[in-house]
């Protein structure tokens, strides 16, 4: 059985939390789970988000089971509802109550509107299994790279990047587009208002001074590369999406980037399979490869082709 969490609960999460009695977290590593950050949720966090889901726009669940509560489950809505991310799930071995915990968060997405639950996780094990079994299909596979603290940056030939702009919302929808394969986006986003869905905040994205920050690069007036970075408390993470036509700049656009971000903490990149210039122009600048992931998506609606409306103009026929 998955019930919502309660106040009572709240010792039994911290032991959750903490890994006791072989319960382990079964999502990918991800920022900001990754070390040297290595955030986990916290009791009063859990309860919070329960106790106020339409402010923290979150629902988490515990598998109880004979035995006491044996999984704990927390899904969060990004900006604009239609898309859901299972944050943690927390379990044993036993992948029943990982399925169980899964089809919980979805029907929880659901009731909310929306219309899509990604979940990240290993390329095997409990998680992965559970996903597969959940419902859930393979959207793409990416990595995380590290460049550890105290790293020097050459800035001489950088290609600046400047401040994302809201006017620039239609040039990165075509960017992601050039960018994303065509399976991809067809999980993830289709058009402007999925993609504008994507975004990772309470509400649509809008320029602020606290938060993550955005930069575009351009070439002329066309948007070439995109960078969302973050600054946490023991790492620095960045997400970069760069044009195909520009991959000859990758190299100059990543020493932008670092340029931008402190050498005195650790810098990890999230990078999907299909960028693989990234991936080469980071291994240039000493980033090494860590943990390898899965994306699994789970579809909640169906998209129907939009009905098209075409005039007719009859010939005039002779009167009797």
């Amino acid at each position: 059985m998955i019930r919502p969490i309660r106040i009572a609960d709240a010792l039994t999460v911290r032991s959750l939390i903490r890994g006791s009695d072989g319960v382990t977290e079964l999502t990918a590593p991800n920022w900001p789970k990754t070390p040297p950050e290595n955030r986990l949720p916290g009791p009063i966090g859990l309860l919070g988000a329960s106790l106020l889901p339409q402010i923290t726009k979150s629902s988490v669940g515990l598998a109880v089971g004979k035995d006491g509560v044996q999984g704990l489950v927390v899904a969060r809505q990004r900006s604009l509802g239609l898309v859901w991310d299972l944050e943690h799930l927390v379990a044993g071995r036993s992948s029943d109550h990982v399925v169980e915990m899964l089809h919980w968060a979805c029907n929880r997405a659901l009731e909310a509107g929306a219309r899509r639950v990604f979940v990240e996780t290993a390329e095997d094990g409990p998680g992965f299994e559970g996903a597969s079994r959940a419902g859930f299909e393979i959207c793409t596979r990416g990595s995380m790279y590290a460049l550890p603290s105290g790293f020097a940056v050459d800035r001489t030939d950088a290609v600046p990047a400047r401040p994302r702009l809201r006017s620039d919302e239609q040039a990165l929808f075509q960017l992601y587009t050039a960018v994303v394969p065509a399976p991809v986006r067809a999980a993830e986003a289709l058009n402007y208002e999925e993609w504008a869905a994507l975004h990772r905040g309470r509400k649509a994205w809008s320029p602020s001074l606290l938060g993550g920050q955005d930069y575009v690069w351009e070439m002329g007036s066309k948007a070439v590369g995109w960078m969302h970075l973050i600054y946490g408390e023991r790492a620095q993470y960045l997400t970069i999406l760069i044009h195909p036509q520009s991959d000859a700049f990758v190299d100059r656009m990543l020493k932008d980037a670092l340029g931008q971000l402190s050498n005195k903490v650790p810098v990890l990149v999230d990078v999907r399979e299909y960028q693989t210039v990234l991936q080469s122009g980071l291994e240039n600048l000493g980033f090494s490869k860590g943990h390898d992931y899965v994306v699994w998506v789970r579809q909640l609606a169906q998209r129907l082709p939009e009905t098209s409306a075409a005039s007719v103009r009859a010939q005039p026929s002779a009167l009797a």
